[in-house]
């Protein structure tokens, strides 16, 4: 289905700020070039085909700001060992995954992501690699993921010395390589990635900052477990951001992920620099790692830690956790739809918003609202009508990619089937690896 011009139509239209109870998008070579109510619209473009959503509810593509795609083909995977603890879950399931992980898996790891991804309405991603057996070209391979399926990205990858410091220039050149060959890309970005405070030493961490370019943001798991603070503070620092900081690592643009164990002082650093953090409520409970205080952190952006695809759920998952006092509406707005454009402009040079003269960036959720529907209770429509991001449309820069359980560049049998190929010579290699004993971090 390829249109020179279309109409997304019939259906509750919203970005947060405007609202339409039966609206209508006219799209043309990427952007919206007209909007409104449908009946209005569709008069005044009367040759134009029309993708009718009877009813379903037309909003903005989500963005999920913290993934791992790496891990998409793990499902299944028996641990190495203990997942009591956290760092039981890294040692025996994470670490050893990415060990094993080749340019085969990294592809097909990040093209089933997508295309899951696709099915729940998110129509950019911001990945965040690991695969300490294959580092070189690491970020291309998902790059082709993302082309192929038609989606934006901002990619890196997660420095680690866990495999020993003979990796570390090679982690650091593919993030800088990708990086600057994708600097003037309108689809792809790249920064710079690190694991975490705990796995990275003082002298990796002088590296990079003598070697980044001081406007390449960070993108960090930054206090995801009280080991992070306790090692941070066995050197001397108050805390996982407090290190950071003082190291020159820290700027507005830093995606610190999860932020749950931080020390006083790191608050106040926050509230200095005021980079994003990102929280991933599902992951965090499926660690057991604790929640991210609501009260000293205000503003922040939503993730799935590689857990799921489906953004929304983590969105729901957040607010009904609450355990203080319910989620100010207010606060689930900017969550969704405020702070979310903030980064899209810093990326991608346009808000994600519904305007005329915007690239088209659209998710139909699969959801037909029965009860009233209007601008004041769009978010409890969203979180308890919806729940789940299941799409019936999704449209990335004016190109559709998914309609009504189809998808339109990618041909969903065939990489499924390849996948499960993949997948099942990946949990082989893990199983003939974790036999060998091999892992440096075992040692």
């Amino acid at each position: 289905m390829k249109f020179h011009r279309y109409i997304v139509a019939n259906g509750p239209l919203t970005d947060g700020d405007i609202f339409y109870t039966c609206g209508a998008l006219l799209i043309e070579n990427r952007v919206i070039i007209d909007m409104g109510s449908y009946e209005p619209l569709r008069k005044k473009w009367p040759d134009t085909p029309v993708i009718d959503v009877a009813g379903r509810l037309i909003v903005p593509g989500f963005t999920n700001f913290h993934h791992h795609l790496y891990s998409s083909l793990a499902t299944g995977l028996q641990p190495l060992g203990e997942t009591s603890t956290f760092t039981g879950i890294l040692q025996n399931l994470w670490w050893p995954l990415d060990f094993v992980l080749d340019e085969e898996s990294i592809y097909y790891s990040a093209l089933y992501g997508i295309m899951r991804s696709i099915q729940a309405g998110v129509t950019s991603i911001f990945d965040h690699h690991s695969s300490l057996g294959h580092v070189k070209g690491s970020l291309n391979t998902i790059s082709a993921a993302f082309r192929e399926s038609g989606i934006r990205g901002v990619l890196c990858y997660e420095m680690t010395e866990r495999g020993g410091r003979d990796f570390i220039m090679k982690q650091l050149d593919e993030n800088l390589s990708f990086w600057r060959e994708h600097k003037k890309d309108t689809k792809l970005q790249g920064m710079l990635g690190l694991h975490a405070n705990f796995t990275l030493s003082e002298e990796t961490l002088h590296l990079v900052k003598k070697e980044k370019p001081s406007y390449l943001p960070i993108h960090i798991h930054c206090g995801e477990s009280q080991d992070d603070l306790l090692f941070c503070q066995n050197l001397g620092y108050e805390g996982p951001i407090h290190r950071l900081a003082a190291l020159g690592l820290l700027s507005c643009d830093s995606f610190l992920v999860h932020c749950l164990h931080l020390s006083d002082y790191d608050y106040a650093i926050l509230k200095d620099f005021s980079p994003w953090v990102i929280t991933t409520p599902e992951s965090n409970a499926n660690n057991r790692v604790g929640n991210m205080d609501r009260q000293k952190i205000s503003k922040f952006l939503i993730g799935t830690d590689g857990l799921s695809d489906d953004i929304l759920s983590s969105y729901r998952n957040y607010v009904i956790t609450a355990t203080h006092s319910p989620e100010p509406f207010e606060k689930i707005e900017a969550l969704i739809w405020k702070w979310p454009r903030l980064v899209r402009e810093r990326y991608w040079g346009f808000q994600g918003v519904f305007a005329i003269g915007e690239p088209a960036d659209v998710a139909v959720l699969d959801y037909r609202p029965v009860t009233t529907i209007n601008k004041n209770n769009i978010i409890a429509h969203l979180i308890y009508g919806a729940e789940q991001g299941k799409a019936f449309l999704s449209v990335c820069d004016g190109k559709i990619l998914w309609k009504d359980e189809n998808f339109f560049l990618l041909d969903q049998e065939e990489i499924f089937q390849k996948a499960k190929q993949v997948a099942s010579r990946l949990h082989n290699r893990f199983i003939r690896e974790s036999r060998k004993e091999s892992f440096p971090w075992s040692k």
